[in-house]
This record gives C-alpha cells, sequence and structure tokens, in this order.
C-alpha cells in the first residue's frame, strides 16, 4: 500500500510545478504580446505607457521591446500588427501606410522585426516620418512598407523583418490627443501584393 505522505508530497511537488510552469509562460506572453492598451482602428496604445501609473506588465513590455518610452506629455505610442483587413504583416507583402495630419510636432512610423528589434538589412530605411511625406492640399499623405524600395515613395523597408510589427511615435502631442486617444485619426495600413500577387 502506498505511503498517504509521500503521495502527499509527489501531489504538493507537481502541483507547485504546474503553477510555476503556468505562471512562467503566462508572463512571457502578457509581456511578449505587443504594447497591448487599448484598440484605435489597428493600433494598440495605452495612455500610462512612460508614466509612472503604469503596471508592471507594460513596464515589461516596454522594457523587452526597447521603447525607451517617454511621458505622454512628451511622445505617444502606437504599435500595429496587422492590415486593415486584419491580416498579420509580414515580410513578403507590400502595404500603403496613409493618413492625414497627426496632433504633435513631429511624428514617425517604424518597422520592428518579430524579435522586438529592427530588421538586419543595410537598406538604411527602417523608418519614414513626418518630414519625408509629401501631404496634399487636405493634409493627406501617403508611405510604403516593402522589402524592395518602390519608385518615388517615402518607404520603410521590411527586408528580414518576417512577421512584423510597426510603431507610430507622436512627439509633443496635443493636450487633447494625450487626454483621448480616440480623437486621434489613425492612419490606415493597406496590402497592396504579397510577391506580385493582390
Amino acid at each position: 500500500m502506498a505511503d498517504p505522505q509521500k503521495i502527499s508530497r509527489w501531489t504538493w511537488a507537481a502541483t507547485i510545478s504546474v503553477g510555476l510552469i503556468v505562471g512562467l509562460l503566462s508572463g512571457w506572453w502578457a509581456i511578449t504580446r505587443g504594447m497591448g492598451g487599448d484598440n484605435y482602428n489597428g493600433w494598440h496604445g495605452s495612455s500610462v505607457t512612460g508614466s509612472a501609473d503604469a503596471g508592471p506588465w507594460l513596464r515589461a513590455r516596454v522594457a523587452i521591446s526597447g521603447l525607451l518610452a517617454l511621458n505622454k506629455s512628451q511622445a505617444v505610442y502606437f504599435t500595429r500588427t496587422t492590415d486593415d483587413a486584419g491580416a498579420p504583416l509580414r515580410e513578403e507583402c507590400s502595404y500603403r501606410v496613409n493618413g492625414g495630419p497627426l496632433p504633435g510636432q513631429w511624428w514617425s512610423v517604424t518597422v520592428y522585426a518579430a524579435d522586438n528589434y529592427l530588421p538586419l538589412n543595410d537598406d538604411d530605411a527602417l523608418s519614414f516620418d513626418a518630414t519625408e511625406v509629401s501631404p496634399d492640399a487636405n493634409g493627406q499623405w501617403s508611405a510604403i512598407l516593402a522589402s524592395v524600395r518602390p519608385d518615388g515613395s517615402p518607404w520603410a523597408s521590411t527586408r528580414n523583418a518576417g512577421s512584423f510589427d510597426i510603431t507610430l511615435r507622436i512627439y509633443q502631442p496635443s493636450a487633447q490627443a494625450q487626454e483621448d486617444f480616440a480623437t486621434i485619426a489613425m492612419p490606415k495600413v493597406t496590402k497592396l501584393n504579397c510577391g506580385g500577387k493582390a
């Protein structure tokens, strides 16, 4: 007959082990699933990024991503992992990013590979910003995300990015933008083609 005390020790050890494994996996999932926060037309952002009010999971995500987040009076951040149709952003596809005026002194869009680092390529085009686009009379602008430089358009290279995401930074945002991210007219991200196929 089995010793009840021995069974109790094994049950206790197994319970602790399973709890640790589940805790570690859920913690890792929480800090590696992007910047979190609320969804603003496909872009995710948190109003407490970079502030003392950020919780431990958000702080961990900021540290893992290397965002070096400033307080929202200096910059606000939004991350996007999908196009407007909800499909994941992929290196083999090209995309148009277009929008209108953004409520800040300056802004940029940067490509990050799946490992949260800049893609390893020598294209010298891992982002585009407010100084590179040419807004029309209504303030509308567009740029391209692709693995090959397009003709005549502002561009960010996705070569060697794999499944990637993009981060929009708006520097010195307006008071209204800081108060309510929903008032920001977020850029659209439209898939153009994948390997020559629409």
